[in-house]
C-alpha cells in the first residue's frame, strides 16, 4: 500500500492515524514544494498525470491495482477495509454528515491559513470563534458515547480528532466541552498508536499546512 501527499499534516494525516491504528505497513510517498517566494510545486505537478489516477489530487491511495485519491474517500475506502465503517445504514449516514463538517472546518481555516501573516492575524479570532461553534455541534453529537458511531470506533473519530487537533494548536483553550477533552484522551490512549503518537520523529510533528501558509 503507498500513500501520497505533501510533507505535512494537511489532509493526509487523519489518513495516516487511521492506517498507524490498524497496524498497517504502508509506503508514505511525500512531497515537498519549494521555498519562497515561488513555492515551486513540479515535484508533484511533473508526475501527477502519470501515476494512473483517475482524478490526478492529493493525497492519493495505491492498494495493490486499485488506485484512489481525495480524503474522504480513502477514509471510506479504509475504514469498509478494516472494519471501522458503522454496519447501521443510519448510523453510517450519520458518520458520512460529520465526515464532510470535519472536511468544511478544515477549510474554513484554510481560507485563512492560507493568506498574508496581516490577513491571518486579522481573521484569526473570528475564525476562533466560528470554530467553537462547530466543536459544540460536535460535543452536542458525541454526547456520552465513546465515539461517534457509539461503542466502537469508526474512520469518524480519527478524521474529528485530527480536525479538532490542529485548532488546538492555534488556540490551545479551543475546546471547552468536558466530552470532547475526554473523547480526545480516549483516541491518544488507545495502544495501538502509542508509538504513532510519542515518535518526535514521526508525521506529527510535521507542519500543519504548506509552505506559503501564514499559520502552519
Amino acid at each position: 500500500m503507498k500513500l501520497g501527499y505533501w510533507k505535512i499534516r494537511g489532509l493526509g494525516e487523519p489518513i495516516r492515524l487511521l492506517l498507524a491504528y490498524a497496524q498497517v505497513d504502508y509506503e508514505n510517498v511525500t512531497y515537498e514544494c519549494g521555498d519562497a517566494p515561488d513555492f515551486d510545486k513540479s515535484c508533484w505537478l511533473d508526475v501527477k498525470f502519470n501515476l494512473g489516477l483517475e482524478f490526478p489530487n492529493l493525497p492519493y491511495l495505491f492498494d495493490g491495482d486499485f488506485k484512489i485519491s481525495q480524503t474522504a474517500a480513502i477514509m471510506n475506502y479504509l475504514s469498509n477495509k478494516y472494519g471501522l465503517a458503522p454496519k447501521d445504514d443510519k448510523v453510517k449516514a450519520q458518520c458520512d454528515m460529520l465526515n464532510h463538517v470535519a472536511l468544511d472546518l478544515t477549510w474554513t481555516g484554510n481560507w485563512v491559513f492560507y493568506q498574508s501573516k496581516e490577513v491571518f492575524d486579522a481573521g484569526r479570532a473570528e475564525l476562533v470563534t466560528k470554530v467553537k461553534g462547530i466543536l459544540t455541534q460536535f460535543s452536542s453529537s458525541l454526547g456520552s458515547k465513546p465515539f461517534f458511531a457509539g461503542d466502537d470506533i469508526t474512520g469518524t473519530d480519527f478524521l474529528l480528532f485530527e480536525t479538532i487537533d490542529k485548532y488546538t494548536v492555534l488556540e490551545p483553550t479551543i475546546i471547552e466541552h468536558d466530552n470532547l477533552k475526554d473523547w480526545m484522551k480516549r483516541i491518544r490512549g488507545l495502544p495501538t498508536l502509542q508509538k504513532y503518537f510519542s515518535d518526535a520523529n514521526g508525521t506529527r510533528s510535521w507542519p500543519l499546512n504548506n509552505k506559503m501558509a501564514a499559520f502552519k
